[in-house]
């Protein structure tokens, strides 16, 4: 499951310690401020700084890796913000100068890979996602040990491509292999290990398994809440599955309390029409149909339908 910046603090301490400079340059100063808005959840302040890093890396006319950095910052950031034919674009020109500058089985290829695999699955392309997931799950497993907690970031993409397309047996072989990976080497409240947590939730629910899911659904939301604060906008994702588990068993009350919740944290973390919104507002829909509220179904349904116009 997508959610991160994976590779970018590591690349950027790897630049900043490599130039040995006495002062930031502003480069390095874009890129850190970039870096800092993600965490917090601001990505559209965090496209702006990575925009203008971007802008600082391409004035020297060289095509070397804070170029390919600034890319992959930038591309995360699309991401975040909903515009993945943009990431794809920028994640596939970084791609390729690491290939050329790093060689085809580097672990900054491995990364920029993985980013671009679950782009890939985002936009539906699941055959591209898992070749890229693929390749790089064989570099990160050479490179860096079958264990390593970057192995389990491309299991747990690939993860997701196989639960999309339904190869559920696939899926679930892959997730436990992520929890056990994340469980080994993380800390207990880690956003990573609420990722693998969810994922496996999400395989439980789609096999009929409601306790082990709303188990692993309440394991994942305490991990975000504790980790990133209440309102951070991965909470809301947590939310919005928690909620369909408890419209999925009759408990449509408790179903309506998480889903307000999610949207109002949207509502104040999001942009104006990012694709979350219409996903909160199809599953509010399901969720007011089950309530006999049809009128207001109807409404969250036309809220969902502008947005996926767009």
């Amino acid at each position: 499951m997508f959610r991160g910046l994976t590779g970018i603090l590591a690349a950027l301490a790897l630049l900043a310690a490599a130039g040995c400079a006495a002062k930031s340059t502003a480069w390095e100063e874009y890129s850190a401020a970039g870096i800092a808005a993600y965490s917090e959840g601001d990505y559209e302040e965090a496209e702006a700084s990575f925009a203008s890093a971007l802008e600082e890396a391409e004035k020297s006319g060289v095509v070397d890796e804070r170029l390919a950095t600034s890319l992959a910052n930038l591309a995360s950031a699309y991401t975040s913000l909903g515009r993945h034919g943009g990431s794809e674009a920028l994640y596939r020109r970084a791609l390729a100068i690491r290939e050329n500058l790093l060689g085809r089985n580097d672990p900054l290829v491995a990364a920029t890979l993985n980013n671009l695999g679950a782009t890939y699955r985002v936009l539906g392309r699941y055959d591209e996602a898992e070749a890229a997931l693929v390749r790089a799950l064989a570099i990160r497993e050479q490179k860096l040990g079958r264990d390593n907690p970057e192995v389990a970031d491309t299991l747990d993409n690939l993860t997701g491509v196989y639960q999309d397309e339904k190869r559920l047996d696939e899926a679930l072989k892959a997730c436990q292999r992520v929890v056990t990976i994340r469980q080994a080497s993380l800390s207990p409240t880690d956003p990573k290990l609420a990722n693998s947590l969810e994922g496996l939730a999400s395989l439980h629910r789609s096999l009929g398994q409601t306790d082990d899911a709303e188990t692993g659904f309440r394991k994942a939301l305490a991990i975000r809440e504790a980790a990133l604060g209440p309102d951070h906008p991965d909470v809301a994702l947590t939310l919005n599955s928690l909620a369909m588990l408890e419209l999925e068993r009759h408990n449509s009350a408790e179903a309506e309390t998480l889903v307000k919740r999610a949207l109002d944290i949207q509502q104040r973390g999001l942009p104006e029409n990012h694709p979350d919104f219409a996903v909160t507002f199809r599953n509010y829909a399901a969720i007011l149909r089950a309530m006999g509220r049809s009128t207001d179904a109807m409404f969250m349904d036309r809220q969902a339908q502008e947005i996926e116009n767009q």
